[in-house]
This record gives structure tokens, C-alpha cells and sequence, in this order.
């Protein structure tokens, strides 16, 4: 049964309120992402602030395995996970990274979430890298990441990182940016 153009509720108590009332308006929502974006970028700069000499001008979040591209091959997808772990270490970069940039360095640090053995988010220092004489390009995607190369002096071909999709990562894209690679700009909130 339609009632007004909408759809009526056979149970009148779970019908929805005549109302808007409750539902966000568009100025509250981007307020939200607004916040959330900032606190977000605090939060990478703060746990990159731990490690890091000076003060951290970005921060964003990276790995050096795809592991949802490797997940998503059914059956063998797990077994090939290890092996691209391993292949991660012999660059001398741990999976999770947070890439920090301060005026000077660009610095690669050990990302460990939270889970049952630590109740914070843990950085380690891992590399770091004159930021004049590193660079990035992206080179395409894997799966639910964009596929970055990140050239920096001491490697004879560039490191392969993944990010979460930049547009929508404001935190990563910075760095890109920042690092001279093609990011897009972060979504216009006001």
C-alpha cells in the first residue's frame, strides 16, 4: 500500500516518522566528515611524532603485500600470502607501513594495529630517506588498492607499496602529493 508516494509499513509502530527529524541533515554530515577527516590526520601525524625528529608535515598508511588482491584468489589466494610477506621483508620494509614526511626525511615506519597482544596502535622506525631524492608514480590498482612505486636511493628498482583507494584517503594522498606523484585532491567538504 502507497500512501503520499511513499511505501506504507503494514505495522504502524515500525513505520518510519512522518518526520525528518531524525535523519542528518547535509551540513551535519559533512561537519562529521569534516571532524573525522582532521582527527584522522592528527592521529597518523601523532603516531608518526612518536619516532620521528621534528615536526611530521603528513602521514598516511600504506603496505607492501596486497593482501586483499591475494585474498580474493579463491583456494589459493592464502597459501600465496606468505610468499608475497616474504618478498615484502627482502625490500627491507615490514607489510604495514605509515610513511611520515617531515621538512628533510621521508621516513617508512613499522605499522602494528592494535589486536590481543597490544591495546595501542605501535610505530617502529623502519627506513628513512633524504625527501629530495625520493619519489612516487602511481601505477595502477590491485584489486581494492592503488598500486604505488615509490623510488627512493638506496634500491635498484622502485619499492611497490599499496594504498587504500586515494580517493577516498586524504591521509595517503597527501603524501603522494606531497612526494610529487599524480593523487587527487581530497573531496571538497564545505
Amino acid at each position: 500500500m502507497r500512501i503520499g508516494g511513499r511505501h506504507a509499513c503494514s505495522f504502524p509502530e515500525m513505520a518510519p516518522p512522518e518526520s525528518s527529524s531524525d535523519e542528518q541533515s547535509r551540513e551535519e554530515r559533512l561537519e562529521i566528515a569534516r571532524r573525522y577527516r582532521e582527527r584522522r590526520g592528527s592521529e597518523l601525524r601523532a603516531l608518526a611524532s612518536r619516532c620521528v625528529e621534528g615536526d611530521v608535515v603528513a602521514a598516511g598508511e600504506f603496505s607492501t603485500v596486497p593482501t586483499e588482491a591475494l585474498a580474493a584468489v579463491p583456494g589459493v589466494g592464502m597459501l600465496l600470502l606468505p610468499m608475497a610477506r616474504r618478498r615484502s621483508r627482502k625490500a627491507g620494509l615490514p607489510p604495514k607501513l605509515l610513511l611520515a614526511l617531515t621538512g628533510e626525511q621521508l621516513h617508512a615506519l613499522k605499522l602494528e594495529p592494535a589486536d590481543l597482544r597490544r591495546d595501542e596502535v605501535a610505530v617502529s622506525p623502519a627506513r628513512s630517506w633524504p625527501r629530495p631524492e625520493v619519489s612516487v608514480e602511481r601505477t595502477g590498482r590491485a584489486f581494492m588498492r592503488d598500486r604505488l612505486a615509490l623510488s627512493v636511493p638506496d634500491a635498484d628498482e622502485p619499492l611497490t607499496l599499496y594504498a587504500p583507494p586515494l580517493v577516498t584517503n586524504p591521509w595517503s594522498a597527501e603524501v603522494v602529493r606531497l612526494l610529487g606523484g599524480d593523487a587527487p585532491e581530497p573531496l571538497d567538504l564545505t
